[in-house]
Formats: C-alpha cells, structure tokens, sequence
C-alpha cells in the first residue's frame, strides 16, 4: 500500500508557496545497482527567510520597521520502506502583542517588535499508514498553500485561524488504489494539544500549556476527532489539473467551555499551465496560472454555544518561469447570538522573482481589517532553501 505523509506534503506546499520551484527538490535521487541501499537514510532541508517589515496603522502604535527571521527545518530519518521518525523545527516570532495595544488584534501572526523563538512544531513517528506524535493535522490547505508571505494571517494558529497547530496524536491514512481523478486518500486522526515540553521555545520560551488554561483541542484526551478526502493532481506539459479537499473536525469541549466546536472546510486549486512542455514543467521552466479557494467554518467558535466564525479565501497567480505576481483575499464574519456581528478582510499583494542561486527576492502589501481598526503590512523577503543531505546513507555516501 502507498502512503502519502500528509505533513510532509503540507511542507511541500509551504515551499511551493514561498520558493516557487525547487529543481534539484524536484529530481529523484539516483538509485544504486543493488537497490535502494543501505539503511537508515537521511534528509536535512532548512527553509529560511530574513525579511525587513513594518506596520502602518490607521489610528494608534505602528510596528517596526524591524528584521524578522523565519526558519523551517525538516529532519527524516528512514530506517526502511515502512518505519521513519519526521521532526519540523519552526523559528519564528511568538512572544504576544502587548494586551495593551488598541491594533493588537492586527497582523496578529507576523513579526515586527516580536521576539522570535525556536521550537519543534512536528515530530513524529510514521510506520505504514499510520503516523503517531506531534504533528499538523490535514485540515484545510491555505494556511500552507495561500501565495504571498502575510496572506495566511487570518489562517494560522487554531486560536482566530484553523490551523490545528501544536496537535499531538494518532493518524491512519488509506490511499485508494484507483487512480481515476487523481491519487486520493482519506485520513483519519485522534489528538489533543501538546502539553509537553515540546510546545515550549527559546530564546523567547512560550511556556508549557496546562488543562486550566482551556483553548481549542485542550482536552483530557485525544478525542478530538478528524476525518479528511484529499484528492492531489500534479499539472504536466498544458494539462491542467485540480487538487481539492473535504474536512470535518469534531473537538471535545474544553476546560470552561460552553461547547465543544465543529470545524468544517472545502478548498480546491487548479494549476493551469500556459505554455510548456512536461520536461519544462519538472524544471520549472514554464508559464502557469493558479487559482485557489477554501472556505472554512467554526461552529461554537471559543467554545460559546450560538457563535459561529466563517472563512473565505482566494487567490490568483501568474507564474514565467521564475517570475511570479499574485493577488490574494482572505474574509472571515464572526457571528454571536448577543455580541454585535463582525467582519474582518485582508488583502495582500506579491511581486517574486527566484534566482539561479534559489533564492527567492518578494516584495508584498497587505491590507487588513479587523473590528474597527485597519492597518498596512509591507516588506522586503529574502528566502533560501538550504539541502544539507536528502536522503543520505548514515553508513556510505549519499546515492
């Protein structure tokens, strides 16, 4: 049986999003004439960006202009076809706006006046189809797959998004054999938030998270149920093809909650390429348009019975070869049977170009709304993928 590692293809996204194409990421390592080798093998890839950003607020405290650091290191470990430990080491800003800033609530998952921290944000254990540990649930796709580096801000994080971040549990995914339409799998999980000493960071150390303190998945136990249909297409030579996913997740009610809350998604992307050939199209060399769209839903939202919160987002991109322009919307309503109703949007713009050196030169605007405050969220990224070993041989060179 085939298993697609669901965290493993939400990076890929990730690095599809922020580096566009990967040609040495994208060719198969060459086999030996015995095989497949020697075990255990070994890959090690970082993700990092260094970027110059600020805030312009309509009324109250601006942010920045400050230097960020981003960073993803990926670490597998496979000790055959069947057993392999993953981890995601994630360094981003985490220390909390001041509670005291009237625009706290905006841009609420970007840097700027933020100190940055380091903690493992997946590590887990995969042995067949079934992945147990820290590690991202496949609910929804924007958070990793919205172009432009400040578009996901209403999406990450499980506290305003629905990204169900900082999960650990139990995974079993079933791939079926009928490739009609495209590879298809569905997954199903069990989980509960991290509180262990994997959730803390450093320098900037988030602490551990404690039942008392409540928040969504916050649960005795993992009980906190999933069940996802993905369905993932790869676009060759001028076929265009679809990626889509259906998601519902069930959360236990948590610590002072009213209710536990339903999460519910729908999300599709359709690669449209232009002109090419399919050995242009592996290489990254070619014109493509990319259409995205996700609708999201949160019933019972912060566990009050009657409150709802509604997502919408999209996005157009236009790819030539390593130039890259796109426009991306993110919409979300909150409604509540006694607090006013509100409405929040944001809007972000990219300009990319990737060098021969991968590295990938963007400059982005983002527009964002929330409640009665607005603001403008501008900067210069600079992103490099660093391959120290993919898939190396721990006891021979690497093949």
């Amino acid at each position: 049986m085939r298993t697609i590692d669901v965290g493993a293809l939400t990076r890929l996204g990730l690095l599809a999003a922020m580096v566009l194409t990967t040609p040495a990421l994208a060719q198969s390592p060459v086999s030996s004439p015995n095989g497949v080798g020697v075990w255990p093998k070994v890959s090690f890839d970082t993700l990092a960006s260094l970027e110059y950003v600020r805030l312009n607020a309509e009324n109250g405290p601006d942010r920045g202009p400050d230097a960020v650091l981003w960073s993803d290191t990926t670490l597998l470990v496979e000790f055959n076809d069947a057993l392999s430990v993953d981890g995601l080491f994630q360094f981003k800003p985490r220390e909390p706006l001041d509670a005291g800033d009237p625009n706290k609530d905006l841009f609420i998952n970007r840097g700027g006046d933020r100190r940055e921290g380091g903690k493992m944000k997946e590590l887990y254990i995969r042995y067949g189809d079934w992945r147990v540990g820290k590690f991202v649930q496949d609910f929804g796709r924007a958070y990793a797959l919205l172009p432009g580096p400040y578009a996901t801000d209403f999406i990450e994080e499980p506290e305003e998004g629905y990204e169900p971040s900082d999960m650990i549990g139990i995974e079993k995914i079933h791939v079926l054999d009928d490739e009609n339409g495209g590879w298809r799998q569905i997954s199903l999980s069990a989980f509960m938030v991290d509180r262990t000493f994997l959730h803390e960071s450093f320098p900037f150390n988030e602490g551990k998270i404690h039942y008392k303190e409540g928040g969504v998945g916050n649960t005795k136990l993992p009980e906190n149920l999933m069940a996802t249909y993905d369905v993932y297409n790869h676009p060759l030579g001028d076929w265009a093809h679809m990626n889509y996913q259906a998601s519902v997740v069930r959360w236990g009610k948590t610590y002072g909650a009213q209710r536990g809350e339903w999460w519910t998604t729908l999300g599709a992307d359709i690669s449209i390429p232009l002109r090419g050939s399919v050995a242009s199209t592996l290489r990254g060399n070619y014109t493509q348009l990319r259409f995205y769209v996700e609708g999201a839903r949160r019933d019972n939202f912060e566990g009050v019975a009657g409150r709802t919160r509604e997502y919408l987002s999209g996005s157009a991109e236009y790819m030539a070869g390593p130039l890259v322009f796109d426009l991306t919307t993110a919409q979300r309503w909150t409604t509540d049977r006694i607090e006013p109703n509100r409405k929040d949007e944001s809007y972000t713009g990219t300009v990319a170009y990737t060098l021969p050196s991968q590295t990938v030169i963007s400059i982005s605007a983002a527009h964002e709304k929330v409640g009665d405050r607005q603001g403008l969220y501008a900067g210069l990224r600079l992103t490099q993928t660093l391959t120290i070993c993919s898939r190396c041989l721990l006891h021979s060179s690497a093949y």
